[in-house]
Parts: C-alpha cells; structure tokens; sequence
C-alpha cells in the first residue's frame, strides 16, 4: 500500500503497489463533471473520481463489489475526515435498486467495465466480458433524477454501440469528448455526457493529452482539477 497526492486537490489516496491504481483517464473524466448536489460513482475502485468530485459535491455515495480497493478507499476517507460527505456501499451496482429509490442521484459518474477483480487477477479476457453495459445502464437510467447527467468513459472502437444503447434505454447523448495521446494519435478512448429525458443534439469535442513532449494546455488544467466543460 502506498500513499499519493490526490493531483489539484488538499486530498491523499491510499493505492496498491502494482494493482488498483487510478489512470490519466480517470482524471480527464473528472474534470468533465459538472458541480451539483448528490453523486453516484459506480465501480468506485480506490476513489479517485469521488476524490476528485468531493467538493464539487453536497453528498457522494461510491459503490465497488470489490472489498480490497475498498479497503483502500475507506482509509483514504478517514485520512482525509471525509465521512461525512462520501459513503462508500460495498455492493455490486446491478442491487442497487434494492438500495436506492429512483430519480435519487443529480450526476452518476462511471469508468466501466465494472471488473469481477476477483476473476480479473486471474483472467483478464473473462473479466472484460463479465461486464454487461445494457443491464449498467438501466440502473443509470433508474437511480438520476430527470435532467440529471451521466458522465462515462469507454473505448472508442465501441462508441457506436454505446451510443445507440444509452439512447435505447431514454437517456440522451450531449457532449462526446474524444481522448488522444497526441494530435496524431487516434483516440482510444471517448467521454459521453448524456442526459437523462434530454433532447437529441450532442457536441463533438477532441481532447489532447500532449502537445510534443509537453502536457497540452487543456490536460494542465486536468491536473489542477479544473472544470473543462
């Protein structure tokens, strides 16, 4: 276990050595999220994003099935005497309904897939087809509120069929952000922003990680946690 700086926050994480560590890409999808009231971060892992979110936010509850990263992560909360504003539920998200009443949340962040961890230190290949995209989004679309938002990540060789399984279950696409390394890379990954009973129409926007051998002006701003949208 080691302890890191939170990047633009007061706030430390506690992570794992070599598993269970945040990423670039968890960063930049922070810094797409609006500020709002009551926060669901589904598949929390360590807590990077409710970390990141944290006072952008009255009420954060971070859902992970895994009790390690967890274990992680609650300490990371005591550390930094957050308890009183994120609640960390130890429950795999497709119960949620069991636990929640619907139109609860203002914004639902998610960085899926939302790994068995257990199967995925074994198996990677089968812990990527554990997860199941259609079923993750009726628990989006039951658990916020109407015009509220879902901020998500996913590899853009799939933003096709994302994109026409968030429309299926009502929610409407608002901002697509494509993510490259370079401005000659193609894009790996892409953050939808949809709305849930929102109108159709969506802005398309690229995102730059590095410009040559520097951070581009945009992914400085991801580390001092600003709001990018």
């Amino acid at each position: 276990m080691k302890l890191d700086k939170v990047p633009g926050t007061e706030y430390t994480i506690y992570q794992g050595e070599d598993e269970f560590k945040y990423t670039t890409d968890s960063l930049i999808l922070s810094s797409f999220v609006k500020p709002n009231k009551k926060l669901m971060d589904l598949g929390c892992g360590t807590g990077i994003l409710s970390l990141r979110l944290v006072n952008r936010y009255e009420e954060i509850y971070s859902v992970d099935i895994n009790k390690k990263v967890l274990d992680y992560f609650e300490k990371s909360v005591r550390a930094n005497d957050l308890e009183y504003k994120i609640k960390i539920l130890n429950e795999d998200i497709f119960n949620l309904r069991d636990k929640f009443k619907t139109n609860s949340f203002d914004s639902i962040v998610f960085n899926p897939p939302y790994y068995n961890y257990e199967i995925f230190s074994e198996n990677k290949i089968i812990a990527k087809h554990d997860f199941n995209i259609e079923k993750s989004l009726e628990i989006v679309k039951y658990l916020l509120k109407n015009s509220g938002n879902l901020y998500i990540i996913f590899p853009t060789f799939r933003l096709a069929e994302l994109i026409y399984k968030i429309n299926e279950k009502g929610l409407r696409v608002k901002h697509i952000i494509n993510i490259h390394g370079n401005r000659e890379k193609e894009a790996k990954n892409s953050i939808i922003i949809a709305k849930k009973q929102g109108n159709f129409g969506n802005e398309f926007l690229d995102f730059y990680i590095r410009e040559k051998d520097n951070y581009t002006e945009e992914m400085q701003k991801v580390y001092a946690n600003e709001v990018l949208i």
